[in-house]
């Protein structure tokens, strides 16, 4: 079984809207429930926890309307404080970090990004580089495409490995753009990476926003 968590507390100002972009609503339902429906559909998932803002508390527990297995808690100032908040409330030795902003998450992703943790303690979604990459630092540099991948969210961690991981991090005042950099940091392990779907876009511009209303209204 694992516990997912799913990252609600950011702004999202990139959209233009005057509101926190994960309470957008498509086909009248909130982006945010779209990968929290997901998670709960699986039979391996134990629970959800929610991190929000404390601006957007009360209307999530509105929308959410006591549904079972699902908990809130308030985020911090970074990615890194509002995953730890989630942590806290974590329960199985499988977590699955998800961005709310993520919503075309599909089950299956789910599900192998799961058993891939629990066999190997690290594990990301992620889609092979299909663009040319270059590093500009020295000069017109170019990566080798076949090395590079787009990574998504989920992310699989072993609770107790993220924990100590998070907790030497915090000791150096180092914070990580995503999950899983903590625990190849900090403790050497080396994520296995699952092969993720080109839809499972993050929302982060109004074209995004566009996009998704699009690919929802086909579904």
């Amino acid at each position: 079984m694992f516990d997912a968590i799913i990252l609600m507390a950011g702004k999202g100002e990139r959209t233009g809207l005057s509101f926190n972009k994960i309470l957008y609503k498509v086909n009248n339902k909130p982006l945010f429930q779209y990968s929290l429906e997901t998670f709960l559909k699986s039979p391996f998932c134990h629970q959800v926890v929610l991190v929000v803002s404390k601006t957007d508390e009360k209307e999530v527990k509105n929308l959410i309307n006591d549904l079972p297995n699902v908990k809130l808690t308030i985020g911090g100032n970074h990615r890194q404080d509002s995953v730890q908040a989630g942590i806290a409330l974590c329960e199985e030795k499988i977590v699955l970090i998800h961005d709310a902003a993520r919503p075309l998450l599909d089950l299956k992703s789910v599900d192998k990004v799961y058993q891939e943790t629990l066999k190997n303690q690290a594990a990301v979604l992620a889609t092979p580089t299909i663009d040319t990459i270059i590093n500009s630092e020295l000069g017109y540099n170019a990566l080798k495409r076949e090395h590079l991948w787009n990574v998504q969210t989920p992310q699989g961690v072993n609770l107790d490995a993220y924990r100590l991981a998070s907790k030497q991090a915090y000791k150096e005042g180092y914070y990580a753009s995503d999950d899983i950099s903590l625990m190849v940091k900090y403790l050497n392990i080396k994520p296995v990476i699952v092969p993720g779907s080109s839809q499972n876009i993050k929302v982060t511009s109004k074209y995004d926003l566009e996009y998704i209303e699009y690919l929802l209204g086909r579904s």
